[in-house]
């Protein structure tokens, strides 16, 4: 017998873990990840956590930056949110044993693009995600409350009285599995693994998106996808991420004859927002010129940055002149499930939380290092809200479902992963127009994709399942860029190059970000 007490998590990284720690000592939890437990973007992470924890800094500066950084699409009130109880659990977390990288005796404070101030926590250099990851599952580790199931795929939602009552599942031998529960959390990341080149495992495709989609739930501001500016390719090969605190040490963006790309293009140079280097750097690779990162004014390099040192050598990359041969990469979705401060979705027991719900913080670009931050936040307020949900008597029995047994499989042909990578990495990159858009969607439409949305697909294998997750997600994208008329933040049209005014939330914004700042 499921009662209220069972929490379903879909998804195994940083988010999903933090929610779990708040809620073992409450609920009864249940984790499901399609790969094992070790696979998903957390623990790839080189990047750190941004908080304003210096006596010189202050929150309010941390959520200036994050605005404009994200051209004030972003909803202030869940900005400061973000800023304010940021600093105050990045505190908490210190207390309770993670370990942040010092430098005599004191944090030391890394410097990455558009931050205005020296604000990103690091752990064994550019191995974040990876500390961070450790930290949580000693936490959670032996806990009689958790369970956590590797290798597992959920594949869709159940609702019933209008609300979500659990998920159904598929593990490694194809056996359909429904799971019932009170509450059920989507922390299924984002969907760079839609693209050809992406810094995103590869098995990150949109998964936990495409299922909210099918079950009825809001999604927003999926156009908004950040494309990283550094990605490490080294005879026409993509072998990894170079953080962008490269560049916040001194790293400089130069071309083969030397000349640094980014001088008189914007007041920041290399530590521009994302978006504004990633075009820059596409603008010189359409153009015939290679990339580099000159890290020649980095010292220590190798036990400064372990992980982007190894990547290198593993590559063969000549490292002797200090280049590192780079390119641009799909990176973070912005957009996603739209949820509330406390990861509730538009469908009752139902919640997002990380890079699968569109919190409103990060606007039309995410500032750099503020993932991590938002999973922290975000995931510990989703724990402490269901934890103080009541525990009503359910109707949640598991039993055998003699529908799954009389089901006929769906035939349908699909397109290949390749083929759907191939046609979103021309149509949805880092620069886009009407004429590459529209024909994603023709091409979709070509394959039957409307079916996909309401289609009985319980007896289809894990690959067709992912397949058709992707191109629900390329379609929905496809169609949010093309309704979007004008270009702001990462989403950026050459038919429509500048923002449009009527769109322009700037005005309400500051307002917003005054009132904030009166209440500080």
């Amino acid at each position: 017998m499921a009662t209220d007490r069972d929490v379903i998590i879909v998804g195994s990284g940083m988010a999903a873990l933090v929610a779990a720690m708040k809620l073992i000592n409450e609920k009864n939890v249940k984790i499901f990840t399609k790969e094992p437990r070790t696979g998903g973007n957390s623990w790839r992470a080189q990047g750190g956590m941004a908080a304003a924890i210096h006596q010189e800094d202050s929150p309010f500066q941390h959520l200036q930056d994050t605005l404009e950084a994200g051209c004030f699409h972003n909803d202030p009130d869940m900005v400061s949110i973000l800023v304010n109880e940021g600093l105050s659990r990045v505190k908490n977390w210190l207390k309770q044993g993670m370990t942040f990288d010092h430098h005599n005796g004191e944090l030391s404070l890394g410097m990455e693009g558009a931050h205005r101030n020296r604000r990103i926590l690091h752990a064994g250099g550019d191995q974040t995600g990876y500390k961070c990851m450790e930290f949580l599952h000693r936490q959670l580790k032996d806990h009689p409350n958790i369970q956590i199931f590797e290798n597992e795929m959920v594949f869709d939602l159940i609702i019933g009285e209008g609300q979500c009552q659990g998920v159904l599942s598929k593990n490694h031998n194809g056996t359909i599995v429904e799971h019932r529960g009170g509450h059920t959390i989507l922390a299924t990341g984002g969907c760079g693994g839609l693209f050809e080149a992406t810094t995103n495992d590869t098995a990150i495709i949109g998964d936990g998106l495409a299922m909210a989609y099918r079950a009825g739930a809001a999604l927003s501001d999926l156009e908004f996808m950040q494309f990283h500016p550094t990605l490490i390719k080294y005879k026409g090969r993509v072998v990894g991420l170079a953080s962008e605190a490269l560049r916040g040490e001194g790293a400089i963006l130069v071309d083969e004859t030397g000349r640094k790309i980014m001088e008189n293009v914007h007041l920041l140079k290399d530590l521009a927002p994302r978006d504004v280097v990633a075009r820059v750097i596409e603008r010189e690779t359409h153009a015939g010129k290679q990339i580099f990162l000159d890290i020649s004014a980095i010292v220590n390099f190798e036990k400064r940055f372990p992980t982007i040192y190894r990547l290198c050598k593993n590559a063969h990359i000549p490292l002797e002149k200090g280049l590192i041969p780079i390119t641009t990469g799909a990176h973070f979705l912005m957009g996603g499930i739209v949820t509330d401060s406390n990861g509730r979705t538009t469908i009752p027991n139902l919640y997002a939380v990380g890079e699968a719900a569109r919190t409103g913080v990060h606007g039309a670009n995410r500032l750099a290092s503020n993932s991590l931050l938002e999973a922290l936040v975000f995931g510990e307020r989703i724990g402490e809200f269901i934890c103080k949900e009541p525990n009503m008597p359910t109707n949640y029995a598991r039993k055998e479902n003699q529908k799954l047994k009389k089901l006929l499989k769906n035939t349908v042909k699909l397109p290949s992963k390749g083929e759907i990578q191939y046609f979103v990495s021309r149509s949805l990159g880092v620069v886009r127009n009407e004429q590459n858009l529209s024909k994603l969607i023709q091409w979709l439409e070509k394959w039957d994709i409307q079916s996909h949305f309401k289609i009985d697909r319980t007896l289809w294998r894990k690959e067709e399942l992912e397949i058709s997750n992707m191109m629900i997600i390329a379609f929905l994208m496809g169609k949010s860029a093309l309704e979007r008329t004008e270009s702001r933040g990462a989403h950026y049209r050459t038919d429509y190059s500048l923002p449009l005014q009527e769109w322009d939330r700037k005005q309400i914004t500051l307002q917003k970000k005054e009132r904030v700042a009166s209440n500080q």
